[in-house]
């Protein structure tokens, strides 16, 4: 616990959707400081910094770690080479944010979770902040309360671009690239919705199956398409579709949710979220703008450091999230249902 300003350094800007905001945010905050930025582009580690205001910048990311006034590693590097910046920053006892999902495999992820398990350190998973987000937390209240009843199916769509490496620059890069990411277009955003679904039914995933494919583009060497089946151990069945075709402009995601006494809708091209269920004195269907959907972690972060909140989510959850992931691949490949690895014990 400390009432000083928390150190950060960012580690890596391979994933610049989440680095840059996360970036501004510690630069606005009284109690945060950005005291470095690492990545083997120096020039996109210099331009990052000179917008954030920090002086101190490293061509080799890896190396932040060694340094003993950081307090906190946030981990932008891409998925092949996080392993290695979470495990030498939980030995270095730096608390950790990392990017989604940790690892390319469960044998590495295990290497992360003994590392921080040993370490005794925070690690806030890259896919669960969203569990922050003030709409997640309200549907969290909604289902706790049983103003659906008792759930019974949940849906996810998501149609995007093919990612960029870098803002601006249409090749995927490391996205793509079977040697430095685990897949493609399904998990790629599959990972968010596995763990917001697990949080929000406080349940694990008991079997999942699915298909998979190259549909807009033959030639990725990873998917631009997946759909999962995804059975819960308390009997609730979710599919989550995923995937890179979205046209030009056509972005577009949605959620479903169907309990015995109500349900829930939400669409990103209308920008609503829809419920009906147990919320008098309104009967039928009631719209509403949804809440705040998207939460970078700062603030949480900082209060899971200083021991003022418990920590939304721990490295538990990015292992067992990777290994749902992993299992619906081989059930893709394989054509039967897969039940995921666990972790192991402490």
């Amino acid at each position: 616990m400390t009432s000083s300003p928390v150190r950060i350094a960012i580690a890596g800007l391979d994933h610049w959707y989440a680095a840059l905001p996360f970036a501004d945010a510690v630069a606005a905050h009284d109690d945060a400081i950005l005291v470095a930025v690492g990545d083997t582009d120096v020039d996109r580690a210099e331009l990052v910094a000179r917008r954030a205001g920090v002086v101190q910048v490293s061509a080799h990311p890896e190396e932040l770690v060694e340094d003993e006034s950081i307090d906190v590693i946030a981990s932008f590097i891409s998925v092949d080479r996080n392993p290695s910046v979470c495990v030498a920053a939980a030995r270095n006892g730096k608390h950790i944010l990392s990017i989604k999902p940790l690892a390319r495999t469960l044998a590495e992820a295990t290497q992360i979770l003994n590392a921080v398990r040993e370490a005794g350190v925070i690690f806030l998973p890259a896919e669960s902040r969203q569990r922050l987000a003030d709409q997640s937390r309200q549907l969290k209240q909604w289902i706790s309360e049983g103003r659906f009843g008792r759930i019974l199916t949940a849906s996810y769509s998501l149609w995007a671009p093919l990612p960029q490496r870098w803002q601006g620059d249409p090749d995927p890069g490391w996205f793509a690239d079977p040697q430095r990411a685990p897949g493609g277009g399904w998990i790629d955003h599959s990972i968010y919705h596995i763990d917001l679904l697990r949080w929000l039914f406080e349940d694990e995933v008991r079997e999942i199956s699915g298909r998979m494919g190259s549909l807009k583009y033959p030639d990725l060497p990873v998917e631009d398409y997946g759909v999962a089946a995804v059975a819960f151990e308390k009997g609730a069945i979710a599919t989550i579709e995923d995937t890179w075709l979205a046209p030009p402009g056509g972005f577009r995601s949605n959620m479903g949710l169907v309990g015995t006494e109500g349900a829930l809708a939400y669409d990103s091209l209308t920008g609503r979220v829809s419920v009906t269920g147990d919320f008098p004195p309104f009967t039928g269907w009631v719209h509403s703008t949804p809440k705040a959907t998207n939460e970078h972690g700062l603030e949480h972060l900082l209060a899971s450091i200083r021991g003022e909140e418990r920590p939304i989510a721990t490295v538990e959850d990015a292992w067992r999230n990777l290994a749902a992931c992993r299992a619906f691949y081989e059930a893709a490949t394989s054509g039967t249902a897969v039940t995921p690895e666990a972790p192991p014990a402490p």
